[in-house]
């Protein structure tokens, strides 16, 4: 006589199943099932008879940090999650070069010029230390032309007031 099985759906008792019909049954290694030679409610994946039925799947790898050289061309994007890209600045170093302080918006400049190519070759460190330097060096350059250009206002001053006494002489 064949074994009558029994799983449960939730606190619902199912059966008495042939073990065919058992394995028809939405049922997983996890579920709950009995019958008359056991002693107690065990996982379907514990009994022998399923050692076949339940097939056992690897978990899937860890998270690696990809970048674009891990796919071809035709890859599918879309699947990996990037970090956003951050901020650049290439558009302030450009203007505050051009009004401010030249030799420092340069370095400004190629700082951040590093953050797309950095990010787009999956170095995300490598872009936000880049676009953190780039940042920093566009403050310095604002703050540089600004003292520049005060202390050429202060010598414009003096220079005039001195013309202005020299015609009053």
């Amino acid at each position: 006589m064949e074994k009558e099985y029994f799983y449960l759906n939730g606190d619902v008792k199912i059966g008495p199943l042939s073990l065919d019909a058992l394995k028809s049954a939405p049922i997983s290694s996890t579920t709950l099932v009995w019958n008359n030679s056991l002693p107690d409610w065990v996982e379907a994946g514990s009994l022998p008879e399923f050692a076949d039925f339940f097939i056992s799947v690897a978990p899937p790898p860890p998270a690696a940090n990809y970048s674009v050289s891990n796919f071809s061309i035709r890859g599918n994007f879309n699947n990996v999650e990037k970090p956003p890209m951050p901020e650049n600045y290439l558009v302030w170093s450009i203007i505050t070069t051009i009004l401010c302080c030249w030799p420092i918006g340069i370095f400004s400049i190629i700082n951040a010029a590093k953050v797309n190519s950095a990010y787009i070759a999956g170095d995300y460190e490598g872009s936000l230390k880049a676009s953190s330097n780039a940042k920093k060096l566009m403050i310095l350059n604002i703050c540089a032309g600004v003292i520049i250009y005060i202390i050429v206002g202060i010598i414009y001053a003096i220079m005039g007031v001195a013309y202005l006494g020299a015609l009053s002489l």
